[in-house]
């Protein structure tokens, strides 16, 4: 059971205001009686809601802030409310709305693609409203919308790209998840790998992805694997495709987007995984079937409020002088588009 501010004032006999008082370092409370109350608090496990400490700083500063905490999570997507179609997107923001909810904070989504909306119209919407933090996800076509020194609110981006100038970041383990995946791989006496980005993918994931590839090949502690270059062309096409196959001769292909690959292994009479095994490096899902990495979502989702409001709890809103960025390792999924010995 939860233990509240009530548990820590009943145990000690004095009011819930004394016990709220204490835990804020207010000058009004006696320094033998605040070390009482932390003392106390710290006995039954009482975990103060930073969000909460944050409205009543704001309250005794003269400000207004909304009655209920609120997280903002300003989503990107081509249309509103498409992230509930997106496997990841989804987790994320259950991830992230749970985790609010525990600590009896509110999330709202707003979308930065609608008509007329910029992020600094956004800003000024957020901080009208006393929402003192908000959860930038990148992946969709208006993330670049995003992209705007915010003001006056603490905020933490999740996703495929960083904000521009730099914040709070959480996102997948790209470098981890691709070794993950090369060391599955490698364990099923797997070689010759291919790494395929069937899709123009602009960012690349900071290049993570192609370092962890390239940097597999040059190891030298164990077995390397076969050295083949990686397709990354920028406007693929199944003859672009088919030409680097037939050169490279890989026996399993690392890909982002598999239905795309598979479709071009398809039209060049292969099956998957009779005659070549296919994984993806993160849009796998739990139980789905196709093999790959799982990228944890729900944890990014927890994690990120929880940056988020550690932000809030210092009074540390805009931009920030040493962002914090935290990646989250993925898990695999079986599946059935790779052969497994």
């Amino acid at each position: 059971m939860k233990v509240t501010m009530d548990d820590v004032a009943k145990k000690l006999g004095v009011s819930n205001a004394t016990v709220s008082l204490a835990l804020n370092n207010s000058p009004k409370i006696a320094r033998a009686t605040r070390e009482k109350v932390l003392a106390a608090a710290k006995e039954l496990g009482y975990q103060t809601n930073p969000y909460i400490s944050a409205l009543m700083a704001a309250r005794r500063q003269g400000r207004n802030p909304t009655q209920t905490p609120v997280i903002a999570l300003i989503t990107p997507t081509r249309e509103e409310g498409e992230w509930k179609t997106n496997y990841h997107l989804q987790r994320f923001i259950d991830g992230s709305s749970n985790t609010a909810a525990s600590l009896g904070i509110r999330t709202e989504t707003f979308w930065i693609g609608e008509k007329n909306m910029t992020a600094r119209r956004m800003n000024d919407i957020l901080c009208n409203r006393g929402i003192r933090g908000a959860i930038m996800l990148t992946h969709g076509v208006w993330g670049k919308k995003l992209d705007y020194a915010w003001q006056n609110i603490a905020t933490v981006t999740y996703g495929v790209r960083q904000l521009e100038p730099d914040t709070d970041w959480v996102a997948a383990d790209f470098y981890g998840n691709m070794e993950k995946t090369l060391g599955i791989l490698r364990r099923h006496n797997l070689e010759r790998i291919g790494f395929v980005m069937d899709k123009p993918f602009p960012y690349t994931h900071h290049n993570r992805w192609l370092a962890a590839y390239l940097m597999e090949q040059q190891r030298v502690a164990v077995k390397p694997i076969k050295k083949i270059k990686p397709w990354l062309d920028p406007e693929p096409s199944f003859e672009s495709f088919s030409k680097w196959f037939h050169a490279s001769k890989p026996e399993a292909i690392i890909c982002v987007r598999p239905p795309t690959v598979m479709g071009w292994l398809e039209r060049m009479g292969l099956n998957v995984p009779e005659d070549i095994g296919v994984v993806t490096i993160g849009t796998a899902e739990t139980g789905g079937e196709i093999s790959g990495i799982v990228e944890n979502t729900r944890t990014s989702g927890k994690l990120a409020v929880e940056m988020l409001l550690e932000r809030i709890y210092h009074g540390e809103f805009g931009n920030y002088s040493e962002p914090h960025h935290v990646t989250v390792s993925g898990v695999w999924n079986r599946g059935k588009t790779l052969k497994y010995v």
